[in-house]
Formats: C-alpha cells, structure tokens, sequence
C-alpha cells in the first residue's frame, strides 16, 4: 500500500470513520461493473460489453462500432425503432449474461459497515457481489427498483416498520445490506435507464416521487455518497445529487465524494466540483484501485471486529416498533447475530438488546415495556448456556414475554440452537410448556426466516397470526 495515495492518511482515517459510523452509501456506476470479455484483455464495463450484443440483436449495421448500449440505443431510435423492443432486447441479454461480479464490487461489498448500496446500472452484477461477500443477504428480498411510476414488482415489499406509502421506498428502519437500483434493472421492464432520456425520466421521477419516497431521501440527505466509476455524461452526476438532496448543492454542509480518473469525469465536472461548488471531493485514479486500498484499509482499522460486534454497532438503541425482540445469552451471541442477520435478509425486522449490562430499574422498565408493548413476536432462544442458570437475564425478559402470551395465537417461538436434547429445557416458562420449540441449523435457517417473514406480513395485514 502507497503512501499517502488517493488521499492523505488523514483524509483516509476521516473517510474510514464515517464509513465504520454508517454514514456513508457508495453509488455505483457503470464505469465500475465491469465483465472479463476475454481471457487475455483487461475487463472492460458491462455497457461497453454488451453494446455489440444489443446492436446485433436489433439488426443495425457493424455492431462492433458502439462503445455503449448508451451509443446504441440512440442509433436505434434515430432511425425509427421502438422502445419497447430496446429494453426487452437488452433485458434478455442481461438475463442470459453470466453472473459473475468482479472482484472490485466484492471487496466494496465485503465492507460490512455499508448497509445500503446504491446501483446506478440495470444488471444484477452489484447485487451478487453482495450475496457472495455477506453472509445472509438474499437476492430476492435485499433488492429494491425504483420505477417513475411506483411499479410495485420489485423484490423487497415488506417495509420493517411503519407505513410505507411508496412500493420502492426503503423500510423506515433496516439493518441491510440492501442494493436500491435509482436508475431501475432489466426486471422492471420495459422502463429501466438505458439512455440519455431515460435517465431524464428517472432522474425527475425522483423528484416528482420525493413525498412518496420519504425513507430514501431522509437517508440519502443525512449520509455521505461516495459515487464510485461515474457516467462520462457529467449532467447525470449533477442531477442526481441535485435531486438525491432537494436543495442546491452549493448549500450543502455534508461533502460527498467523486472516485474517479480526471479523464473520465472531464474537466467541466472537475472544475463544476472541485472550484465551484467544493462540496463534493474528486478523488483521482483507477476506481478499482481506489475500492481495493479502501477495503484494505478498512480491514485493517475494523475488519478485526467480529461479525456480531459490526451487526449489533448498526443496531438502534431503542426497539422500532413492531420488530421481533431476539432474546438470548450472552454466550451465545454469535448464533443470535446469524438468525438476526438471516430473519433480516428475509424482510423480517429484528432487534438484539446491546445494553443489557445497563442494569437498572429505568432500563427494565424501558425493556419490559419493549417487550410487551412493542415487539411483534418473541424469539426464545433456547441452549445450554440459558438452562445452566435460572438468574440470567434472558429468564427476566422471558418472563416479561409470558405475561404477554395469549392462548392460540403466535408470540412466543421458542428456538433450541445447540445440542441440548428437549427434556433438559426446564427454565422456560411454565406456560409455554406444550410449545414445539424448533431446532434451529445452518441448513433449515433460511425455511425459518421464510416462516417469520409469513408471519410477519400477517400481523401488519391483520394483527397476531393464530397458533
């Protein structure tokens, strides 16, 4: 690692804190989602790849000459084609397409303290970066399109908490990793941004969707963007930040950052960023290099931190109400953290208590209340270390969730996680004795979080399933 490149070491330590902090989202854009054309070439970007491809499958002329899908749309419409046949072409394609993502998009994604990643193009290559680097993520429920006209056929429709008034707003509370496609992906089809007026519409359909897409702004105007391989067509950046902030950029407090060579962005971005605005610092070189000193660097200052102490840094202090209460002992952490991690992945809110050494009548009080008023459902998780001691805590909030239980509907599920055998279970409460209590693996987690997702969708459409 080079000294002092890209930025200066404390450019880098102030950049890497407000990332660990969860205040940074990093945008994606095409100049960064790239495929391996050919063995003995340097990857090149997708849209450059698949270009040729779409000109080929929409019959125009030597389709070797377009350097863009962008370049070959434009031909295409210019001389008469229809747009519905452009989208459906190139959706097919990207279809078809492997699904390998680089390396690049892997080692941004294995950065755990970013919860929310933000694709700027319409293949799902970001989104499989996500699933190969985080454990839990799911490619079905992780990932929202965003569509002018609100096109509720996306894949996470289930808000955490609170009523979501847009089907592509993000949940008001979630622990992620998400992937929110701004520019929408070949399964919104036929509308997802292949050029220049495409990205017109999208980019004011943002705007015009503000009231209904509360979650995504109220984020996006409190966190930093780190926008990373930007669009050559500097217009784009600019109206994307202009409506990502809903004031003008020379008012903004919060900088964001602009990874990429000057020969990409071109000197009017520069000197619109850099001389005129300076609320949105350049960072010059290759992209990818610049993602891969980032995750290094990262690594070094918290990639030491175990998994559960990252998930549970990015968990709220207070419980949002109607999420699942996880309750569990200390020894068993880590276990608590991978069904938290998978029953979010799912859709399904969730919170770990993290100040449980707080003790204190306040605190209890505050728990209790939590617990019987708040929670939607109550997950017991049942193990050796819980049954070694009736005076552990977990017994106390357990207890709490017995005076909430009712005879024939679902609250309380209680799950074993470890080797102990069902008859040694006797600290449970007494009336939730005849409960089926699940045992819980690696392999049936999954089939689980499905279950609780089930759940879940009940009580909000209808209040507490029946047991």
């Amino acid at each position: 690692m080079s000294e002092c490149s890209f930025l200066s070491e404390r450019d880098w330590r102030n950049l890497l804190r407000e990332i660990h902090s969860g205040q940074v989202i990093p945008v994606v854009g095409p100049g960064l989602v790239t495929v391996a054309a050919d063995r003995d070439r340097e990857p090149i970007p997708l849209h450059q790849y698949l270009a040729p491809q779409l000109a080929k499958a929409l019959e125009l002329d030597d389709p070797d000459r377009f350097d863009g899908y962008n370049d070959t749309a434009r031909e295409f419409l210019l001389h008469g084609g229809e747009r519905k046949e452009l989208y459906l072409a190139l959706g097919e394609i990207i279809d078809q397409m492997p699904k390998t993502p680089p390396e690049t998009l892997v080692n941004l994604a294995s950065i755990t303290d970013f919860n929310l990643f933000i694709a700027g193009t319409p293949d799902p290559l970001l989104a499989h970066a996500v699933k190969q680097a985080r454990h839990g993520f799911s490619l079905d429920n992780g990932v929202i399109r965003f569509h002018p006209a609100g096109n509720p056929n996306r894949s996470f429709d289930a808000p955490v908490s609170g009523n979501i008034q847009s089907p592509c707003d993000l949940p008001e509370t979630f622990q992620g990793p998400l992937v929110y496609h701004i520019l929408g992906d070949y399964n919104t089809l036929p509308d997802f941004a292949v050029w220049e007026e495409d990205y017109m519409e999208f980019i004011c359909g943002l705007i015009e969707s503000r009231d209904t897409l509360e979650n995504l702004f109220r984020v996006i105007s409190n966190r930093s963007l780190l926008m990373l391989g930007a669009p050559s067509d500097d217009w784009i950046v600019r109206f994307f930040l202009r409506a990502a902030r809903g004031k003008r950029l020379s008012d903004l407090k919060k900088k964001d950052y602009l990874a990429d060579t000057h020969g990409n962005l071109g000197a009017p971005m520069i000197f619109f960023f850099d001389k005129a605005i300076r609320t949105t610092r350049i960072v010059d070189g290759n992209t990818g290099d610049f993602i891969n000193e980032l995750a290094s660097r990262w690594n070094d200052a918290y990639g030491t931190t175990n998994d559960a102490d990252s998930f549970l840094h990015r968990q709220p202090s207070d419980m949002p109400r109607g999420s699942v209460f996880i309750s569990y002992s200390r020894d068993d952490l880590g276990t608590a953290v991978k069904v938290a991690q998978s029953l979010s992945a799912a859709g399904v809110p969730v919170w770990l208590d993290k100040q449980r050494l707080q003790a204190g009548e306040n605190y209890e009080r505050s728990l209790e209340h939590t617990i019987k008023d708040s929670a939607s459902f109550f997950l017991s998780l049942i193990s050796r270390a819980t049954e070694s001691d009736a005076s552990r805590y977990v017994h106390q909030e357990r207890r709490w969730a017995a005076q909430k239980h009712v005879d024939g509907f679902v609250f309380y599920i209680p799950l074993i996680i470890d080797d102990i055998v069902e008859n040694q279970v006797a600290l449970e409460p007494e009336c939730f004795a005849k409960l089926h209590r699940n045992c819980i693996t690696n392999e049936n987690l999954p089939r689980f979080a499905h279950r609780m997702r089930n759940y879940v969708d009940q009580y909000r459409d209808s209040g507490r399933p029946r047991g």
